[in-house]
């Protein structure tokens, strides 16, 4: 005897969960392609599955597009700030490791490295959800994830450590590239979300650019 499962039932619902993150996770892989688009990429995948996996609003690819093309100009603005951050880091090691600088000082390099990383590692689990919730300049973005992350530091590491280890899942198993992303947007928002509802509280009465305030 056949048992029919309802379109209701917590299995189907979580395998409907599962897809959804799935086709978020390759839809945010194929927009980062040329690289300068992983900022509404990123916006547009916790967009999504916030939206659509959580709260049950739109489908993946109306919600994930139709946040992609509003965050665009912003989200690229703010991929190439990254991306010279980054080369300046890069630069710094380089330096450093040629002047044999790390070798008679290893600690204050390490110090001097953490210092100045800290700006970009802090503000990358916030500012992409940011982006995605509020319309405001990139300046503002900034100064909102920036706050973020030092009022909840706890919670700061914690994203930080969960975006590390999906680095590395990703390093390891590049096949995995395609599902680790929307896993990652999915269980940080759980964390990221609290935060931001306290954030709308104070964005309602001064703006319009959150998305929803449910």
């Amino acid at each position: 005897m056949r048992v029919k499962l309802s379109e209701d039932s917590p299995v189907v619902s979580i395998a409907e969960q599962i897809s959804e993150v799935i086709i978020a996770g390759f839809l945010w892989l194929i927009s980062c392609i040329p690289i300068i688009t992983i900022g509404p990429a990123s916006a547009a995948l916790y967009y999504t599955i916030v939206k659509v996996v959580r709260k049950k609003h739109s489908t993946v690819t109306i919600a994930f597009w139709h946040s992609f093309k509003e965050n665009l100009k912003q989200g690229i603005g703010i991929t190439l700030f990254y991306l010279v951050y980054a080369v300046i880091l890069l630069f710094y090691v380089n330096v450093v490791a040629k002047s044999g600088m790390f070798e008679r000082t290893p600690y204050l390099f390490v110090a001097s490295g953490m210092v100045l990383a800290s700006p970009f590692a802090v503000t990358v689990p916030y500012i992409f959800s940011v982006l995605s919730r509020f319309r405001m300049s990139i300046v503002g973005q900034f100064q909102y994830a920036l706050h973020m992350s030092v009022k909840y530091f706890p919670i700061t590491i914690l994203l930080i450590l969960l975006l590390g280890a999906a680095g590395i899942i990703c390093y390891l198993f590049p096949l995995f590239m395609a599902i680790v992303p929307g896993v990652y947007a999915w269980v940080s928002s759980f964390l990221v979300e609290k935060i931001l509802q306290k954030y709308m509280k104070q964005a309602r009465k001064t703006e319009d650019g959150a998305w929803y305030y449910d």
